[in-house]
């Protein structure tokens, strides 16, 4: 008997989280489990699709609670492992927010970049050989948009260990309490740090787990309409989704960056937002 297949999305309650759970539901042969921080929401979501005739299970995971990780990790074991894995929570502070910088930074890199790779590292023994991860990133992503040549280098190094990525992470929060960060070179977006450094973990992890045949890819998926843009956007999370699926369920290369369009784009080459959506960087 052949073992079940599962695929688990992460901030699966809402947005492109929620379009990519209803897309596997179409187009995944197995069991999806849709997990979101809140509990309430989670099983709402669930629960509106299976008011369709879908079948998502609903799990809560807070991916930056220790306990809550582990309690999700102790659903699996050694014939109950993860064919995919879409690593989607996440959060963006508005320009106009009116929280510190300090505070920003130290939540977006908390969230996006810290919990990601603390989750994905408690999760990586119940990924399947042969599995896919796949990291929602963003056009902010992209290495260019760090304005420092130095630091280019130091986080795109091949030979950067995980500890010296966390460093870096943590430097640069450091330096938006000593208010550097733009002295330094890492520019003004704590939400453009936090993306390259989930980058560079796809990249390094990628390698990582090459012997085990896992696949690690990430991919901007487009400025998407959701509530954390407060419905800002060019493309619904529906149509963001189709790119996402595509390269979840079709790839068969690991260590990719692909644009919301399909594209596979050099991360520490031009900016795409230049030569594919046409914007002056």
């Amino acid at each position: 008997m052949s073992e079940e297949k599962i695929a688990v999305v992460t901030g699966g309650n809402r947005g492109i989280g929620f379009a990519i759970v209803k897309g596997l539901c179409e187009n995944f042969n197995g069991s999806i489990f849709l997990t979101s921080r809140d509990k309430s929401k989670g099983e709402k979501a669930c629960q509106e699709l299976q008011n369709i005739g879908y079948t998502p299970q609903f799990y809560q995971l807070d991916v930056t609670e220790n306990e809550s990780i582990l309690n999700f990790c102790s659903l699996f074991k050694s014939n109950k492992k993860i064919d995919l894995l879409v690593n989607n929570a996440g959060i963006l502070f508005l320009k106009d927010a009116i929280e510190s910088k300090i505070f920003q930074a130290e939540q977006t890199l908390l969230v996006n970049f810290f919990a990601l790779v603390n989750f994905t590292e408690a999760i990586l023994p119940f990924i399947k050989d042969h599995g896919t991860i796949l990291n929602i990133s963003s056009s902010s992503g992209h290495l260019s948009r760090i304005p420092s040549e130095k630091l280019r280098k130091e986080i795109s190094d091949p030979n950067l260990s995980l500890d010296g990525l966390k460093s870096l992470m943590q430097n640069y929060i450091e330096s938006v309490k000593l208010n550097k960060h733009i002295a330094d070179g890492w520019g003004d977006s704590p939400y453009v740090v936090s993306k390259v450094g989930l980058n560079a973990y796809t990249f390094m992890l990628n390698r990582r787990l090459k012997h085990r045949g896992i696949l690690v890819n990430c991919i901007h998926p487009g400025y998407v309409m959701t509530d954390m843009t407060r419905g800002a956007g060019t493309v619904s999370p529906e149509e963001a989704a189709k790119c996402v699926l595509k390269l979840a369920l079709n790839t068969k290369v690991g260590g990719l960056y692909v644009w919301s369009n399909g594209d596979i784009v050099p991360w520490d080459g031009p900016d795409p937002r230049g030569y594919i959506d046409g914007k002056i960087v």
